[in-house]
């Protein structure tokens, strides 16, 4: 009797198996129909797209598990822009209590292989209008939704410039809605300068009409960058900082830190450190730099500028407005120029930074500098040519045997231009007590050399610039020299040789001073 009685609770068990995996085979065959209709109806309604699923399948028993393939979403039908979602593989997993839940839950969203392209906003209004009806909310949550391997692809207006990419190794969602902002966590690459980001923050809602207009907060950490990859420039770059705004236009402030930045050429790194404000486009990535501070050393450089692209060229045109005050000389030159920098003081400067973009070419083969300077309290730092500079004042002042006149001030200021390696200096002056130099000329930062004329304007006559005959020669030649003030000298001069080997002429007859 207990074998028939447990023989038939055996059956019975079996016979509720059957059922339920015929039922569920039954489901999963009628259901697939309904779920992707159900997935297509969703997505095109919120994402203003014509949806193609080239296969799906789904699962209903125990749990409902939805894998689509193949899926494309293209933004209002539109072909001549790439799709506005390309995802390989879509995986959803629900619970039945969830589904019957109000608003109704969906355990996990899973994107593989994902390719989003934000479109641009039309150049004109009228090109996109508005859907008049507002949109019902969607009672669906997603608890959470995660990517791998995926590429954010932000398309510029114009369709001759190239589109920005971030490669995202991997997204995690909680809690999205359509219709609300949910907490996110990505990690991605930074094409130039190479490195990785971390960020966090809150995304959407998703806007349907505009997706560029999608709000988004966060903050995020950039790590070892290496600044090599920019070429021409060294060093190791991490950053923090924060965003708010809407994907196509997002408000950013951060710090950065470089401990080792140096220019390839130079070859002198220095701990160089920045605070900056920025407005970036997120569909093409120019950027407005509102404010810079960078410090570095001694000195501190604030700017103001644009980072933009040119339509046809790759790479990023940076125009800046650079201004320091009281800046130490030192460290401007420690950053240009090669070993110990020739001299000290104090420097005011105004400069405007222009580096077109040439892919593969130096940063400091394609930096333009034009602006103005101006340097007290100056000092040579290789005694030979401070000697010379203290000959100068001695001659100046008509004391040329005065040993007590050492270690002179001098004062230098002008305009310049740096371009293609050379600056090319105008109205520059150079003086010290008793003499100044007005000149005009060049000098060749890759070979060191200088090469300038003007004139040598002292306060003491040709006569009294030295001693014995040589001094009642020269009396017949003062009248020849005589300055405006008609009590000192005007020589025309001319500077060339190296900066650590200058040498002085006349420029009329090139005879050494």
């Amino acid at each position: 009797m207990a074998r028939k009685i447990f023989r038939a609770i055996f059956f019975v068990i079996l016979a509720v198996f059957i059922l339920c995996v015929a039922a569920s085979l039954v489901l999963t065959i009628g259901m697939r129909g309904y779920v992707k209709d159900r997935i297509v109806e969703v997505l095109s309604e919120r994402f203003h797209s014509e949806v193609k699923i080239d296969s799906i399948t789904v699962i209903v028993y125990p749990r409902l598990y939805v894998s689509a393939r193949g899926v494309t979403l293209r933004f209002k039908n539109r072909t001549d822009i790439p799709p506005l979602m390309e995802v390989q593989t879509l995986s959803i997993g629900a619970s039945v209590s969830g589904l019957l839940a109000t608003p109704k839950h969906i355990s996990s969203v899973h994107l593989e292989g994902m390719q989003i392209h934000v479109p641009p906003k039309p150049l004109h209004p009228e090109e996109n209008p508005k859907n008049p009806e507002p949109k019902k909310p969607l009672p669906v949550i997603i608890d959470e939704v995660t990517a791998d391997d995926s590429l954010l692809e932000t398309l510029p207006r114009d369709p001759k410039k190239p589109p920005r990419d971030f490669n995202i190794h991997h997204v995690v969602l909680i809690g999205f809605g359509f219709d609300q902002s949910s907490p996110f966590h990505a990690t991605l690459t930074n094409p130039k300068p190479l490195g990785e980001i971390d960020s966090q923050g809150q995304l959407g809602p998703w806007n349907t009409e505009e997706p560029s207009d999608t709000p988004v907060t966060g903050t995020f950490q950039f790590s070892n960058a290496d600044m090599s990859t920019l070429k021409g420039l060294e060093g190791t770059l991490s950053s923090t900082g924060k965003y708010d705004g809407v994907l196509d236009s997002l408000n950013v402030e951060g710090d950065t830190q470089t401990p080792n930045f140096a220019l390839r050429k130079a070859g002198n790194p220095v701990d160089l450190t920045t605070h900056y404000v920025a407005v970036v486009d997120g569909t093409n990535g120019d950027t407005h730099l509102t404010s810079v501070v960078a410090h570095f050393s001694k000195s501190t450089v604030t700017a103001k500028g644009d980072i933009v692209g040119i339509t046809g060229i790759p790479g990023k045109h940076i125009l800046l407005d650079a201004v320091s005050n009281g800046a130490q000389l030192e460290d401007m030159l420690h950053l240009v120029v090669k070993g110990e920098a020739p001299m000290s003081g104090v420097v005011n400067l105004n400069a405007q930074i222009d580096i077109p973009p040439h892919p593969g070419e130096d940063v400091f083969d394609r930096l333009i500098l034009n602006g103005k300077f101006s340097v007290g309290d100056a000092h040579f730092t290789k005694g030979s040519v401070q000697g010379k500079v203290d000959s100068l004042s001695r001659h100046g002042q008509g004391q040329p045997k005065n040993d007590e006149i050492a270690d002179v001030i001098s004062n230098l200021r002008g305009d310049f231009e740096l371009k293609d390696r050379v600056a090319t200096f105008s109205d520059l002056s150079f003086d010290v007590t008793g003499a100044k130099i007005n000149l005009s000329g060049t000098y060749d930062l890759e070979k060191e050399t200088l090469d300038f004329t003007g004139h040598l304007i002292t306060s003491a006559k040709l006569s009294q610039m030295t001693t014995g005959v040589k001094s009642f020669l020269l009396k017949a030649v003062d009248p020849f020299f005589k300055n405006k003030n008609g009590k000192g000298t005007d020589l025309p001069i001319r500077i060339t040789g190296s900066r650590y080997h200058p040498e002085f002429g006349l420029d009329l007859h090139e005879k050494k001073l």
